[in-house]
């Protein structure tokens, strides 16, 4: 996929690498918004009966087609260059409503977009992130693009197509930070697609979902998430309901509290990339790390070789929790274990459980 996302990879010239990031200004390919109208039009027979507005519309990328369109963005250059549709120049996450927009109540609305996505807390890039404009207080997040999400539910359209990180809906936590969107809207179509369409030079991928949702009474909650079939521009699906995940086994964070002794120590976890990037024992423990108990041992060798092998699955699990079939896993048990006490040990069955393991995962899921 890497030569086709190369050449289609969007272009945009007035913002440097700083201004890109803090802005979140990533402009979206030609496939991925004529996926996103795909996704529209299989649910709407008519859509000049809405009118589409794109709130961080950048240079206008989803103006593609013979509609009412309303483009925002507090990028002014960038407004500049857009075409096909009114434009304001505001911040569209301070004082949401309707009106700042110039949308009447009784309209019938699409949003649409590539919202900005930047978390500033995240170790990605920290040094050059910082927040550049204000907020209204209930739409504040560390990620804009959950502030985006936010947004949208104030400004009660009848869909909402847009692309965002698919950690925004897999992430318990991040799931519950969408506060009232989930409330009022559900995801009733996707595409899951690589990041690297955006940053092709990247050295680690994740998901970013093409996600249609609709505006509900039944809303949607963390449970329906976990049984959605989540579908990829590769045609894969996959469902977080078909893995068990490594957090029913282990503590993922430091347990400074556990009077327990400890037998290892480890780095803290997140989800699959992380654990790419990240050590996995700690031979001199600090207040971060994780103590690891005899009882759990197992678990923790586990992810040590899970991580030697999570090369071999595809981006869409990126932002996963590290997932384990408890029952096939107990084959390998002791050759873990005899790795960690420096005992003889069979590497090539343990590479073996996991080729085959990872292979089926994927071949499945086609």
């Amino acid at each position: 996929m890497f030569k086709m996302i190369q050449s289609i990879k969007p272009k945009q010239n007035h913002l440097d690498e700083k201004m890109t990031i803090n802005l979140g200004s990533f402009y979206t390919p030609k496939i991925l918004v004529s996926k996103a109208y795909e996704l529209l039009e299989k649910y709407i027979k008519n859509l000049k009966e809405y009118t589409f507005l794109d709130s961080s519309c950048g240079y206008g990328d989803f103006f593609t087609q013979d509609l009412d369109y309303i483009g925002a963005d507090i990028d002014e250059m960038a407004l500049n260059k857009v075409k096909n549709a009114k434009s304001i120049c505001t911040n569209s996450l301070f004082e949401v409503h309707r009106s700042k927009f110039g949308i009447k109540d009784n309209q019938k609305i699409i949003i649409i977009g590539n919202p900005p996505y930047n978390d500033k807390t995240s170790i990605i890039r920290s040094e050059i992130k910082k927040e550049l404009h204000s907020c209204d207080e209930k739409l504040r997040h560390r990620d804009l693009g959950i502030s985006f999400l936010r947004s949208y539910e104030l400004l009660n359209p009848d869909f909402v197509c847009v692309l965002h990180p698919l950690s925004y809906l897999i992430k318990e936590a991040n799931f519950k930070a969408l506060k009232d969107f989930k409330l009022h809207f559900r995801l009733i179509d996707d595409v899951v697609v690589s990041s690297e369409f955006f940053t092709p030079k990247s050295s680690t991928f994740f998901p970013i979902i093409i996600a249609l949702y609709e505006k509900t009474k039944q809303g949607m909650d963390y449970e329906y998430i976990k049984k959605y079939t989540f579908k990829t521009l590769e045609q894969h699906t996959f469902s977080l309901s078909q893995f068990d995940s490594i957090n029913h086994y282990i503590c993922k964070y430091p347990n400074p509290k556990d009077t327990r002794k400890a037998v290892a120590y480890f780095h803290p976890l997140r989800d699959i990339n992380a654990l790419k990037r990240n050590k996995t024992f700690i031979q001199n423990p600090n207040k971060n790390a994780i103590k690891i108990f005899k009882e759990n041992l197992k678990y923790y060798i586990y992810i040590h070789f899970f991580k030697k092998y999570a090369h071999l699955l595809p981006y869409y699990f990126g932002n996963m929790d590290i997932f384990i079939d408890n029952a096939s896993f107990k084959s390998i048990e002791d050759e873990l274990l005899a790795w960690f006490y420096q005992k003889k040990y069979n590497e090539e069955k343990i590479k073996t459980y996991f080729l085959h393991y990872f292979t089926n995962l994927k071949d499945k899921n086609a």
